[in-house]
């Protein structure tokens, strides 16, 4: 049976969540830290504006004589993250001025990068001729070097014999 009862863990993750909302420099945690703070605060039946407010614990109904008052944490948390969002929006902006002036530009690069010669991956060599630059250029066992390339020890044997000379 799930208890309806807010753990202090719980309230400690929570504050720690809003914290991270708050303080993150990088959108997608800031995000993912709000997202899961408003899980926690739905499995206490709660939405994130009332958890927030509260602290994660439950309130007392209101009577219709009460009036809410406006939280001023809610108020600074909306506007420092807003004035974090601007700064970065600034630097943003700074940078690809600069860029500009130093002559890079979106046009200039793309037909750049179309001019480059394709260089072909090295993580995905071919075995066989991996074997041959292995058998040519190191004193590598066959064993070893059929390890190296997943071919077996027979057929780099072959290829060994095949790249001697002739007497």
């Amino acid at each position: 049976m799930i208890s309806d009862e807010v753990t202090p863990a719980e309230r400690t993750r929570f504050r720690n969540l809003l914290e991270l909302a708050n303080s993150s420099k990088f959108e997608g945690e800031r995000a993912n830290a709000l997202d899961a703070a408003r899980r926690l605060a739905a499995r206490h039946g709660m939405s994130l504006e009332e958890a927030a407010r509260t602290g994660l614990e439950p309130r007392a109904p209101l009577y219709a004589t009460e009036v809410r008052k406006q939280d001023p944490r809610a108020a600074y948390f909306a506007y420092a993250q807003q004035q974090a969002a601007s700064r970065e929006k600034t630097h943003w902006e700074e940078a690809v001025q600069k860029a500009r002036d130093r002559g890079l530009d979106r046009e200039a690069m793309d037909t750049r990068a179309d001019q480059r010669p394709r260089r072909n991956s090295k993580a995905r060599r071919n075995p066989v001729k991996h074997a041959e630059v292995l058998l040519e250029e190191t004193r590598l066992p066959f064993d070893e070097i059929a390890n190296i390339t997943g071919l077996s020890i027979y057929a780099v044997v072959c290829m060994k014999l095949k790249m001697r000379e002739a007497l």
